[in-house]
């Protein structure tokens, strides 16, 4: 397979809006901790997008590696017009997003894990980080898209060339992913809380699924989800709202 650079100039004609301000960079340690110094003093729209990154994190610490040129990494500054105390729906927006565009262009079904996974099938495509900083969030979202199966970085992964059974144009899925990000912060900035959920949990994969909840602390929960609270917790039929939490999907 040739793998090709993403190519700024194409990506941002493609997107059009002016929704975003996106730089492309060769190489980085991880675009979370980069993007600060790409834009300064960063605001909302800021995109820092690179072709490899050698200290790429995920949650719960994870570390995120990935061949050059074979994913979309990228991390985004966003600045939530909703109270603070709401932003734990950032994560569940964002792989919403991701999971709605990979939908419409592959014409298959891609699913969220909450709080932070796109699956096709149970198998990991997409991740996302959230950390508050500088006043707003920096959101990194990891997306595998070229990837032959021995580079793979788990088991449990897949990629949208392995999906489709052909090489994927990372510049359009690119493109179509942050607009469906910035069609879905819109709605969940002015919108009730409602109207998100509904757009989420039709991409859910964990609301009405049995769940192993693994809180962090020793302390496992095994039960049904049922939806979630106003402030992006998952809510179990045994009567807990999760925060923070490594879920499992039971069959």
């Amino acid at each position: 397979m040739i793998h090709v650079p993403l190519n700024p100039q194409r990506i941002s004609q493609v997107l059009g809006n002016g929704y975003w301000r996106v730089k492309v960079i060769s190489e980085t340690t991880s675009t979370q901790s980069e993007i600060i110094n790409n834009f300064s003093p960063l605001q909302h729209g800021d995109l820092l997008i690179a072709e490899f990154q050698n200290n790429g994190r995920g949650r719960l610490d994870r570390k995120f590696i990935a061949p050059p040129m074979r994913a979309i990494l990228f991390s985004a500054f966003i600045k939530p017009e909703r109270f603070i105390s709401e932003w734990g729906w950032l994560p569940l927006v964002i792989g919403a997003s991701v999971a709605e565009a990979l939908s419409r262009i592959t014409g298959k079904e891609f699913l969220t894990k909450w709080p932070n996974d796109v699956l096709f099938g149970e198998k990991k495509v997409c991740g996302i980080l959230c950390e508050s900083n500088y006043g707003g969030v920096i959101v990194g979202v990891g997306i595998n898209v070229n990837f032959d199966s021995s580079e793979l970085p788990v088991d449990n992964a897949d990629s949208l060339n392995l999906i489709m059974g052909k090489a994927i144009e990372r510049d359009l899925v690119l493109a179509e992913v942050l607009t469906q990000i910035s069609k879905n912060l819109e709605l969940w900035n002015t919108s009730s809380a409602e109207l998100i959920s509904e757009t989420y949990i039709k991409y859910s994969a964990t609301i009405g699924t049995e769940v192993k909840v693994e809180l962090g602390n020793g302390k496992v929960i095994t039960a049904k989800a049922l939806g979630i609270s106003e402030v992006g917790e998952l809510l179990l039929d045994d009567g807990s709202a999760i925060s923070i939490g490594d879920v499992t999907h039971l069959r």
